[in-house]
């Protein structure tokens, strides 16, 4: 036990070491370097060392709560206020599975947004656009089913790249809003390491980045709230640059330091979700019968 123990840990310290040497590398060899002294308040380490410790933390808790991910989803008794309030989606990134947004459903539910549901793909097959089109999918047809529901999209990584494209294509009648956590808007350098063809799909400004910006600008932007919550020390997408989607649209909101899967654990991103869906789910003006409550 001893042993596995020790395996198990000296695995996550590997890997949370190695991201931030690339990080620190390419951070301290651009521009990026200027930017967070700025928000480090002249200490650019000691944020990369509350990455590096956060990264720690999440990598565990990430890792333990992967089996809940696999078992089936718990079907939870409706509440009179599920059929009236707004419809959360949440879309993991690649890797991973549902129990990635276990910590920010239950501060969701706690807050009162009942309806909260995980729309999950397979990280091992098939391509991006095949992955967005499906979302899309099942978005219209969600919506079909309940047009009076404001319907809001909440991403980490690869599911917020995969909520930006589906928010575009679906329209904005469909959607009150989308989030993304950690995503590499632009891309990540660090795509090159990745296993499958759709993670090194996602290189900086591959050619996936660049249909996404002519499909942005084929179909407009949407008029409804696009928030994109960044770390500067975010250990995943590389450049820093790249977490910044394009866009008078998109808002980037900086969180405090923390690592690129912290982002789903930190209790200030998770307050930052909550706030931003009280924010959505007050505005349903803009679907048929809705009501302002703004």
């Amino acid at each position: 036990m001893i042993a596995v123990l020790c395996i198990f840990f000296g695995f996550i310290t590997l890997f949370a070491a190695l991201t931030y040497v690339l990080y620190w590398y390419d951070t301290a060899n651009g521009p990026a370097l200027d930017d967070l002294r700025n928000r480090s308040q002249g200490r650019p380490r000691f944020y990369v060392l509350r990455g590096f410790l956060w990264a720690l933390i999440a990598q565990t808790l990430a890792l333990l709560t992967f089996p809940l991910g696999l078992l089936p989803e718990r079907q939870r008794a409706s509440r009179p206020s599920a059929n009236t309030g707004p419809i959360i989606i949440t879309i993991h990134g690649l890797y991973h599975n549902r129990s990635a947004f276990l910590f920010v459903h239950r501060a969701l539910r706690r807050a009162g947004f009942h309806d909260v549901r995980s729309w999950s793909y397979a990280s091992w097959s098939a391509d991006f656009f095949q992955r967005s089109a499906q979302l899309a999918r099942d978005l219209r047809a969600l919506h079909h089913a309940e047009p009076l529901r404001p319907i809001v999209l909440i991403g980490h990584s690869l599911g917020g790249l995969l909520a930006r494209h589906a928010a575009v294509t679906v329209g904005s009648n469909t959607l009150a809003g989308c989030l993304t956590l950690g995503t590499p808007h632009q891309g990540s350098r660090l795509a090159v390491f990745a296993l499958g063809y759709l993670g090194r799909s996602l290189g900086y400004r591959s050619p996936l980045i660049e249909k996404i910006e002519r499909d942005e600008r084929s179909f407009g932007a949407p008029n409804f709230s696009c928030v994109a919550l960044s770390s500067p020390v975010d250990n995943m997408v590389l450049p820093t640059e790249a977490l910044q989607p394009p866009g008078s649209h998109w808002k980037v909101r900086w969180t405090p330091p923390m690592s690129h899967v912290a982002m789903l654990y930190h209790m200030e991103s998770i307050r930052e979700i909550v706030a931003w869906t009280k924010e959505c789910a007050s505005t349903q003006n803009r679907f048929p019968g809705g009501q302002s409550q703004s």
